[in-house]
């Protein structure tokens, strides 16, 4: 069992500090238990460490449709984030401040909230929050996730400069619906990122040009890294190699069958994914 001192000491030991405008990814399960036995003490702990000039910013991303429009799901601001606990306890925050993005939307407690998050809706880039905390000096921290939600968000906007976004195939079939000036709304999606399950490969490079800093937050591995120079470093990446962000998964839609770069498995994803669920509803009726 933790105690907020012992968490924030954590963080410090990490390298946070006063004053940091900071993104986190969190796995708030994999920390352990906060003697206080209070949810909020979770986020509470990341924004006393940064203190009353620093700001915590978390993704809080929301289901919409791919092909099927679906109106049962509206974005209105109080959708709740399929990213996690750690998201959704932020949104509780009394002084969370949300951006207004149908699909991509980000939560931010602090100083620079407003700042980073207030121009963000249909119009706006998915990642242009990032590119604020780029902007800024912040950094990026994975909290308990290292493994199983790895990399940096700073990698899809690398892709968007880069215009690595044009490399999938239809990216407007995706979308949501949302709500603004009480009426509903359709936005479709044009920036779609690549296949984040491969961003474990950049580790490596962050390594070799000592930019992670790594250690522990109560029980959860974590790692900082510098967001300016993890972008820096994503930009050289992708444009050596776009490729990189093709994962091995055979049932991996994204990259078998939704990227111009990669048009040669498409006929082996039909044949594997999509010709075997026809199959399989003709012989049900």
């Amino acid at each position: 069992m933790y105690s907020i001192e012992n968490l924030k000491n954590n963080l410090l030991g990490l390298g946070v500090k006063k004053g940091d405008t900071l993104l986190v990814r969190a796995d708030l399960g994999t920390i352990g238990k906060i003697d206080t036995k209070k949810r909020e003490d979770y986020i509470n702990f990341m924004i006393e460490t940064v203190g009353e000039e620093g700001t915590i910013v978390g993704l809080s991303f929301t289901d919409g449709f791919f092909v099927i429009k679906n109106k049962n799901k509206i974005f209105d601001g109080t959708n709740k984030s399929y990213t996690g606990a750690f998201a959704n306890t932020m949104l509780k925050h009394p002084k969370a401040f949300r951006s207004k993005h149908p699909t991509n939307s980000y939560v931010a407690i602090g100083k620079n909230a407003k700042y980073i998050l207030e121009n963000h809706d249909e119009n706006s880039g998915a990642y242009e929050p990032i590119r604020k905390i780029v902007e800024l000096g912040g950094k990026m921290i994975l909290i308990g996730c290292v493994e199983s939600s790895p990399g940096f968000t700073t990698t899809h906007l690398a892709e968007v400069d880069l215009g690595l976004h044009k490399l999938i195939i239809f990216p407007t079939l995706n979308g949501a619906y949302y709500k603004k000036d009480n009426e509903i709304k359709l936005f479709k999606r044009k920036d779609l990122g690549s296949c984040s399950s491969t961003f474990y490969k950049f580790y490596g490079h962050y390594v070799k040009n000592e930019l992670l800093i790594q250690g522990y937050v109560g029980n959860a591995y974590s790692v900082l890294i510098d967001a300016k120079k993890a972008f820096d470093l994503d930009l050289c990446i992708l444009k050596a190699n776009p490729k990189i962000t093709i994962c091995n998964n055979q049932k991996c839609m994204m990259c078998r069958a939704r990227r111009w770069d990669n048009l040669v498995d498409i006929p082996m994803f039909v044949v594997m994914n999509i010709i075997p669920k026809i199959v399989r509803k003709i012989f049900k009726k």
